[in-house]
């Protein structure tokens, strides 16, 4: 028999041999019955197993199960060994974290105290510095605490004990539950804001008061007496006031009107408010006039998006040509300023747009199509290097993620992905994502391409998995094959296991009730959440509600992958505010950064995939050209 410490690089040379095969096969079922045996508490079994799969590459893994289930009674010369054996491995600093943080839940404090590491998360430093307070270095640990309490979202539990102690020693001041105060609400926290009310003294309370409630409640800002003239109650109205203009920016610029006359706000405040009523009447399409003592960059952005609006190319260009050189130059405003200048019959603009089109981007793929240009991939073929490639397959780190990924263990090979990755010499990062490519895990290929800037590797970076699954639901809703890949690519790299935060799933990242709602209209049976899960489940249902926004929005791909992206109700708000005009400039309207530049990447993504598949497709037709009009 083949030793197993060689089994796996033998196996990468000598795909089908069928005793090697057997193998490895063998060792992974076998370390699979291992692992559910340690879960289930059946320790005798497991370490029958265990000892069975001789040195199989995954044997680490199997110990640190076993030490992280007793992980409570380790003694510090065990933990050290572990630690040890578990060198030059992603196991080494994930234990000794785990075997620490138990001490200090054990309340073994000296301990700790001995053996902490600066990790930079909270939860430890509220662990040490209760190991100090205990420690009796009192005065130093709560000279530490401000810090750590002055954040805008609740910190971990462990840190009330320490909290407590330093609230109970006097810490908390006016000026400091201020600042959080304001953290809080600046982060929506409004549940810790509430609690912090209970911080200040009779002087401020009423003022923290007006602040928290004029957050909650936008509206209150039109009640003009109830601020106080001094620091708190102007900084309250400030906040106040750009609430309320994310609701109605006309109302709020009145609302100024009669503030900035009966308040004696600082320059730097009446500044930042008027730049920002200005961005908040732009999103809202309101054309603005507004004369500033000076313009910030966000501000030359949003007059110029105002700009691509109403096509007033003259303005336009001159908002560009105002901007930091280190915005003017990104591909939007080159693009938009090409733009403007062929349309005030300046022959400059077509040069910079046919330099654009050189640029594999959206905005180079738009310039291409102004100037009526065969759009740039400028596509590369990945070279590997056969004993990169050979050395890259010997790493005890790529093997081990090799057979966490074969095992069905996504969360601890994509931790020893990050960790080879990050100690990888550059030489051999093509031959890393070319092989992960072998695996068919695409979606770590397209981030590790990314990452290692092999960007002109479009076969690596827009991958084509599942592709029976995409025809047959492209052929059965008559969504252009490419914009389904697109879509997919963008929401998950085609991960089936992927879950957001929001609790959408799978490949194209369906939200539950929009699966069963999709389901219904089709006249299946609702899917569950595993179901979803399924690539054959999730690609169908997703086309078909693809489908379904394209029909809605006269398919336009990129009305609809915002809505996709968004939800259609937003949509059809934006659509309402900017009704009929440009495709282009409508998506430079659209208010949510996150779907503005995921409507982009899909356009760009579908004009890629287009060409791949050899499906060819415009960057826009001519149909898209202009974004539907709605009417309430």
């Amino acid at each position: 028999m083949v030793p197993r410490t060689w089994l796996w690089l033998v196996l990468s040379l000598c795909v089908g041999c069928p005793s090697v095969w057997g193998d490895i096969y063998e060792d992974r079922r076998a370390y699979k019955r291992a692992v559910f045996a340690i879960e289930t508490g059946r320790l005798r079994e497991f370490r029958r197993l265990r000892e069975e799969l001789g040195d199989y590459v995954l044997k680490p893994y199997l110990d640190f199960f076993e030490a992280k289930r007793r992980i409570s009674s380790l003694g510090t010369s065990t933990a050290t060994k572990l630690r040890e054996q578990w060198e030059e491995t992603p196991l080494e600093q994930r234990f000794f974290r785990l075997w620490l943080a138990t001490q200090a839940k054990r309340g073994r404090w000296s301990r700790y105290l001995e053996h902490y590491e600066p990790s930079g998360g909270a939860e430890a430093q509220c662990y040490y510095l209760r190991a100090l307070y205990r420690d009796g270095q009192r005065k130093e640990a709560l000279s530490k605490v401000p810090t750590l309490w002055k954040v805008g979202t609740s910190q971990p539990k462990p840190c009330d004990p320490l909290f407590k102690a330093w609230i109970d020693n006097g810490g908390v001041t006016d000026e400091i539950a201020w600042e959080r105060l304001q953290l809080a609400l600046e982060a929506n926290s409004v549940t810790l804001a509430k609690y912090l009310l209970r911080f200040f003294s009779d002087s401020v309370s009423a003022a923290a008061g007006t602040f928290y409630d004029v957050h909650v409640r936008p509206s209150t800002i039109r009640n003009i007496d109830k601020f106080r003239d001094d620091p708190y109650g102007r900084q309250s109205i400030v906040h106040g006031l750009l609430r309320y203009a994310r609701r109605d920016p006309g109302k709020a610029m009145a609302m100024w009107q009669r503030y900035q006359t009966e308040y004696r706000f600082a320059d730097y405040q009446r500044q930042y408010i008027e730049e920002n009523l200005v961005i908040e009447l732009s999103k809202f399409g309101n054309d603005v006039a507004l004369e500033l003592p000076w313009y910030s960059a966000e501000v030359l952005e949003a007059l110029a998006d105002q700009s691509t609006r109403t096509r007033n190319y003259r303005n336009l260009a001159k908002w560009i040509g105002a901007l930091p050189v280190s915005y003017r130059d990104t591909p939007k405003w080159r693009y938009w300023y090409g733009k403007a200048l062929i349309e005030l019959g300046d022959a400059e603009g077509a040069s910079v747009l046919n330099e654009l089109a050189s640029e594999r981007t959206y905005y180079g793929f738009l310039a291409a199509l102004l100037m009526n240009l065969e759009p740039a991939l400028n596509q590369e073929r990945l070279s590997i290097e056969p004993a990169n490639a050979l050395t890259l397959r010997g790493l005890p780190s790529v093997r081990r993620m090799s057979e966490l990924y074969a095992v069905g263990d996504l969360p601890n090979a994509r931790r020893e992905y990050l960790y080879l990755f990050e100690g990888l010499e550059e030489e051999f990062r093509p031959e890393l994502v070319f092989y992960l490519v072998e695996m068919g895990w695409f979606d770590q290929a397209v981030v590790a391409a990314n990452r290692a800037e092999l960007h002109d590797f479009l076969a690596v970076r827009f991958p084509i998995p599942f592709i029976d699954t995409f025809r047959r639901h492209a052929f059965e809703t008559s969504i252009p094959l490419p914009i389904l890949f697109a879509i997919s690519r963008q929401e998950s790299v085609f991960d089936p296991s992927a879950v957001s935060p929001k609790g959408a799933r799978g490949v194209m990242q369906l939200m539950p009730r929009t699966a069963r709602s999709t389901a219904d209209k089709i006249r299946e049976k609702q899917p569950d959440l595993d179901a979803l899960m399924d690539p054959l489940v999730n690609i169908r249902l997703g086309a078909h509600y693809l489908a379904e926004l394209m029909t809605r929005y006269d398919a336009n791909r990129a009305v609809a992958a915002a809505a996709y992206n968004a939800g259609p109700t937003r949509v059809d708000e934006w659509l309402r505010r900017f009704s009929g005009i440009e495709t282009v400039a409508w998506i430079e309207q659209i208010p949510l950064r996150e779907t503005k530049s995921y409507v982009k990447n899909v356009l760009a993504g579908s004009y890629v995939y287009s060409q791949i598949l050899g499906n060819p497709l415009p960057v826009l037709a001519a149909h898209e050209r202009r974004v539907p009009s709605l009417h309430d």
